[in-house]
């Protein structure tokens, strides 16, 4: 990090250095900070140019003038090139600690409601595709509208939650989400409404994902602290993927459009709590005459990977239904790959501050080899609880309150996991260990799956009831240790786009797992050894692969501090911006 970056508004440091260098440096901060905004509007710009040309007349005028725009900008939050220090002392984290640990709670509510709208919604499609008179092959849309929208906006989200108040993202997210659940509750009559609806509200929640995690950073900026409530965050997501099954299963006790209506409730519910108890800290922003805002939200970026991802996804999605020989999954596969190598090539040569995913990224330790293993835990989750909950219900004419109750261990051993990594925060601050253990239990967890029969009679009991508490376990433990760490070792200013990338990342290994299982299944229904083994072998070699990697390639870390400073160094070595959006 340069030894200018300050922030700001901050007092300069008073020390004997020349005072000749000393203007000289000012002169050019001036520069870049003359359109920092106050609270009454923009500076006046001859006004601006007096009061720096007075400085450099009267030296003993710039350390008041310094204070004065300290004083003015006090409420506002961190700018950019703030350091580590600066930030345990923003306005964010000095909230009162009641107060930050319930609009943590926030951030985790509205973490889980949109995993839920992927999970929950799976016990429901059957009901839902006669409604909206869905035939077989597009059943799959009813889950995918979501996921794949979700999957496809997460890192513009990530961008505007870095250069924008990420309090007005992530409030204006959630309320859409809930306004857009309570009208898909009432338009069940027409498909094509309806799956546009459940898209938009894929949207509308990938705004939340990302400003969630901006936000948790600056508010619990000590390290240690901030591992555990990131934990704590991204618990809040894996115990939506199996509560949200027990969520949807109690609502179709009346009907499965309450499912929607109680996820409208809770997101319109907790906006208003937000808007209450979140303080206005304005964005990280500094303007740049040179570079405009809106371009660095980097369209072109952003469109590209939107088709990448959306081609990938779809094609995955129609490869098991028309067959992987068909058009349907040929073109669309085969175009997603240029799309994804150009958009790496796109973000490679535009300026670090105007990418979405700035090739900064890739100077933080570790970041490759945790960005693969953050593939290991949605996948177990994604094809036990999918198989299971159609197997239950199809073969043994289970009712989709007794699936969510088979499946409710998966998520009360997230929760407990998660709360144990409060206790004991090793599970987070030694990730080699954690990842080998984690590992090691979702394999025996699907070895017991390949065995348990479907979970017919007792076997329920002797295979899939360990089977769904060593997998959740091991799920949690591994994503702490690839997802939250890469996170913490993220720059602060780096939040956003590092808790998009983790998101996108868990989207797309659902995606390739679900479909692989999907072409497994066949025509096998009724037969547990086509349906069901094949799939969990392969998911076997699919978390060793990706715990070995991690394994050999892991470099130890120093403290979070230390790495952040690391980062910004090799950064600016490369000739890149310090931090995603410095200026």
């Amino acid at each position: 990090m340069s030894e200018h970056s300050t922030l700001a508004g901050s007092p300069l440091p008073n020390n004997n250095i020349n005072m000749n260098e000393k203007n000289k440096n000012i002169i050019n901060d001036g520069v870049d900070n003359a359109t920092l905004t106050d609270q009454n509007g923009i500076m006046n710009n001859d006004k601006d140019i007096s009061m720096r040309s007075e400085q450099v007349k009267n030296p003993n005028a710039i350390d008041q003038e310094a204070q004065q725009s300290l004083e003015r900008h006090k409420s506002k939050q961190l700018r950019e090139g703030a350091s580590d220090a600066e930030h345990l002392h923003s306005p964010l984290a000095e909230l009162g600690q009641a107060r930050k640990n319930f609009l943590l709670f926030i951030f985790s509510v509205a973490t889980f409601i949109d995993i839920c709208n992927v999970s929950g919604v799976a016990v429901a499609v059957a009901q839902i595709s006669i409604d909206i008179k869905l035939n077989q092959s597009q059943i799959v849309w009813i889950i995918t509208s979501y996921s794949l929208c979700f999957a496809a906006f997460l890192l513009f989200a990530g961008r505007l939650a870095d250069l924008f108040p990420a309090q007005v993202v992530f409030e204006a997210g959630f309320f859409v989400l809930g306004i857009l659940s309570l009208v898909t509750s009432f338009v069940t009559s027409n498909k094509y409404g309806f799956l546009i609806l459940r898209g938009l509200g894929g949207i509308a929640g990938a705004m939340t994902i990302p400003s969630a995690y901006h936000l948790t950073v600056h508010m619990f900026p000590e390290p240690k602290e901030q591992q555990g409530k990131l934990a704590l965050l991204g618990m809040a997501g894996a115990i939506g993927n199996v509560l949200g099954l027990v969520l949807a299963g109690i609502c179709m006790l009346a009907n499965y459009r309450w499912f929607f209506r109680v996820l409208a409730i809770l997101c319109v519910l907790f906006t208003v709590l937000c808007i209450f108890l979140l303080p206005f800290t304005g964005s990280t922003y500094i303007p740049d005459p040179s570079t405009p805002r809106w371009k660095r939200l980097d369209i072109i970026g952003v469109l590209i990977m939107m088709g990448a991802l959306i081609t990938f996804i779809l094609a995955l999605t129609q490869g098991p239904i028309d067959g992987w020989g068909s058009a349907s999954f040929i073109a669309p596969f085969v175009l997603s790959f240029p799309l994804a190598i150009g958009f790496f090539f796109w973000e490679s040569k535009i300026p670090p501050k105007s990418a979405v995913l700035p090739s900064s990224v890739w100077q933080i330790t570790n970041i490759v080899i945790a960005s693969l293993a953050v593939g290991i835990a949605f996948p177990f989750w994604a094809t036990s609880q999918l198989l299971y909950a159609t197997w239950f219900q199809q073969v043994f004419r289970w009712t989709p309150i007794h699936v969510a109750a088979a499946m409710l261990p998966q998520g009360i051993t997230g929760l407990l996991i998660g709360g144990l990594t409060q206790a004991v925060p090793q599970i987070i601050t030694k990730p080699r260990w954690s990842m080998a253990i984690g590992g090691v239990l979702i394999i025996v967890a699907e070895l017991l799956q390949v065995f348990s029969d479907g979970g017919a009679g007792k076997d329920y009991w002797k295979y899939c009831f360990p089977a769904f508490i060593l997998g959740s376990a091991g799920a949690v433990v591994t994503y702490f240790a690839s997802a939250i760490n890469l996170i913490a070792y993220c720059p602060p200013e780096m939040a956003g786009v590092a808790g998009a990338w983790t998101q996108v990342i868990a989207q797309i290994a659902g995606a390739i797992t679900l479909a692989v299982q999907a072409s497994f299944e066949g025509s096998g229904n009724g037969d547990w050894k086509l349906v069901g083994r094949r799939s969990f072998y392969f998911q076997i070699a699919w978390t060793a692969i990706l715990v070995i990697q991690y394994l050999v390639f892991y470099k130890n870390p120093g403290t979070p501090e230390e790495e952040h400073d690391a980062a910004r160094r090799r950064i600016a070595a490369k000739g890149g911006d310090a931090g995603v959006i410095s200026a």
